[in-house]
């Protein structure tokens, strides 16, 4: 075999190793972080799990919280799966004050260890921490209120909760 055909060869076999790897790289980017969101709203397959709001500056899958914004509500967090969090006007700092049927409508936003607390998307200047639930899970706080989903929240970007009851509200960073 001639020398420029084995060259040709090994860049061919370059080009498409090359292109696999960068393939599975932008595909595991998509990959939420490992948080307990086995009680949140489910994201339906093949939705998207970036927020559809005009700020859109979340990052999938590898943040614990993240911003997204529309133009009545401002900006406002997301979970790692994309999806609003509120806050419960009836819990005070540290306490939360909302399980049974409440958490069953309104599920806590729970991760498996405080380690996850260091990945917040930059701008968030709030004080991110957890609590003890009742049950023993770890529920994020935000400034030292819990955080919660909303079980008609079904798709990122979507903020249905916003205002029910008069007593839940979307969380301003």
């Amino acid at each position: 075999m001639r020398t420029s055909t084995i060259v040709w060869i090994i860049v061919i076999i370059v080009v498409i190793l090359g292109g696999t790897y960068w393939w599975a790289a932008s595909n595991s980017a998509n990959t939420p972080l490992v948080t307990d969101t086995s009680q949140a709203p489910m994201i339906p397959a093949g939705s998207s799990t970036e927020p559809t709001g005009t700020g859109n500056a979340y990052a999938p899958g590898n943040l614990l919280l993240g911003t997204d914004a529309t133009s009545t509500l401002g900006t406002y967090l997301v979970a790692s799966n994309g999806m609003t969090l509120y806050t419960y006007a009836n819990d005070t700092s540290g306490v939360s004050n909302c399980s049974g049927q409440c958490a069953a409508n309104w599920p806590p936003y729970t991760v498996a260890s405080a380690d996850a607390l260091a990945n917040v998307q930059s701008g968030i200047t709030g004080q991110v921490g957890t609590i003890t639930r009742d049950d023993g899970k770890l529920q994020v706080t935000y400034n030292g209120m819990p955080l919660y989903f909303w079980a008609n929240d079904k798709a990122p970007g979507d903020t249905n909760g916003q205002g029910v009851g008069n007593v839940w509200f979307v969380v301003q960073p």
